[in-house]
């Protein structure tokens, strides 16, 4: 008798859309496997695409590898996989040259890369294109998925993943389908992201397939071993004000470019260039003092001052820099440079 992988529909299907599933498709399909990418929302809606900053490797001078990796190593308190932190650093160049074999043009000058700072950083490191590096990266891996004719299901959630010998079995929910499909296949990529509880409840995650169990949630039921879950990384400079754009994220670069944090009275309160977690919890203390600023639906926060971006480097540098932000903040009736 044939079992059920023997009569696979797909030798892999990647979960997500974003530059891990892209990657893996393109990776697995040059390979000569058949493959599937499902995504359960728009293309360009991932973790991706939504990042801003840019990507971090040890491509300037004076710096290297082995900085990297000890950069990263302090910055997680030497909790991480050292292994894991070391092949990240060490593969971080040949990442970015596949990346520009794919079509990804990041920000050049006269001497190179044009590389930027960012929290716990010692050498300037991250790649940029504009101030929507992610989306640059996503558009450039979706094309090459797209010109290696890789079928793509949008609007299709991942409901449930079942192991059958040898292979799989994943029941799916699609956009406008009652009944819920099921496919075969012998291998499948979870690169989906994830999802916060927290960020559910605190009703900044949009309705729909978005809340279909995430990647880990699957995985863990399957029996695969999450590890250190509480250590999911929060972003200390999520948007408030204006109200239509929360769920938005302002970049690091930013911070890097001289944007600095002020509490409720003016004051700076904290360096702005600790990382990301130094940084979460500075706000989240400053706000707990009472010296965070309110919103009138109840959310606290602190002010991010960016007109001081150009008090440091000049004249037009926000709106040369950072135009995709400018330009979003100006439709809200907001200037960053002011």
């Amino acid at each position: 008798m044939e079992s059920e992988s023997e009569n696979a529909d797909w030798d892999v299907v990647v979960v997500g859309s974003g530059g891990a599933g892209c990657a893996a498709a393109i990776e697995a399909k040059q390979a000569g496997a058949r493959v599937l990418m499902i995504t359960k929302s728009s293309l360009l809606d991932s973790k991706t695409a939504r990042a801003q900053g840019g990507i971090q490797a040890a491509v300037g001078d004076g710096d290297s590898p082995e900085r990297h990796f000890e950069d990263t190593w302090k910055a997680g308190k030497e909790m991480g996989n050292e292994a894991l932190v070391r092949i990240l650093s060490e593969r971080a160049p040949e990442t970015v040259k596949w990346l520009e074999e794919m079509g990804v043009a990041f920000d050049r000058d006269e001497s190179g890369y044009r590389l930027m700072s960012a929290a716990g950083l010692s050498h300037p490191r991250v790649l940029t294109c504009g101030d929507t590096a992610g989306r640059g990266i996503a558009e450039a891996v979706l094309r090459r998925v797209e010109a290696l004719n890789i079928p793509i299901w949008h609007e299709t959630g991942l409901t449930d993943l079942a192991s059958v010998p040898r292979g799989f079995r994943l029941t799916l929910k699609q956009q406008g389908r009652v009944s819920d499909p099921t496919l075969l296949t012998r291998t499948v990529v979870l690169a989906t992201g994830g999802a916060m509880p927290e960020e559910r409840s605190a009703g900044l995650v949009e309705e729909g397939l978005a809340n279909m169990p995430d990647g880990l949630d699957l995985a863990a039921r399957l029996g695969a071993r999450v590890v250190m879950p509480d250590l999911v990384q929060y972003h200390p400079t999520g948007i408030l004000l204006p109200k239509a754009l929360r769920r938005k994220r302002l970049p690091e670069t930013m911070r890097g470019a001289g944007a600095r944090f002020l509490n409720r009275e003016g004051e700076a309160f904290v360096d702005p260039l600790l990382t990301r977690n130094d940084l979460t919890q500075a706000i989240i203390e400053e706000c707990q003092k009472g010296l965070g600023v309110e919103t009138d639906d109840g959310r606290q926060g602190v002010w991010l001052d960016t007109p001081r971006i150009d008090q440091v480097k000049g004249a037009g540098y926000l709106r040369e820099h950072f135009p995709t932000f400018h330009a979003l903040f100006l439709e809200h009736g907001n200037d960053l440079t002011v």
